[in-house]
């Protein structure tokens, strides 16, 4: 199965929760949101909710400064 996140691909042998991809991808949940096809998917979703052949994935992270 190959998805995107921010318009990177990449691919996985088996079906992925978004919690699993982020692991995957060793980044941290703490701070971080995400939107699946351009719709943002509550965190208390991302257990449940599977990647999908195609999606495209945004990880935004928090910064903080100013």
């Amino acid at each position: 199965m190959q998805f995107f996140v921010n318009d990177q691909p990449l691919s996985s042998e088996i079906p992925l929760t978004l919690t699993q991809m982020l692991e995957q991808i060793n980044q941290a949940e703490k701070g971080v949101a995400l939107a699946v096809n351009k719709q943002i998917v509550s965190r208390s979703q991302w257990p449940q909710k599977k990647v999908e052949e195609g999606d495209r994935i945004t990880l935004i992270k928090a910064t903080a400064g100013g």
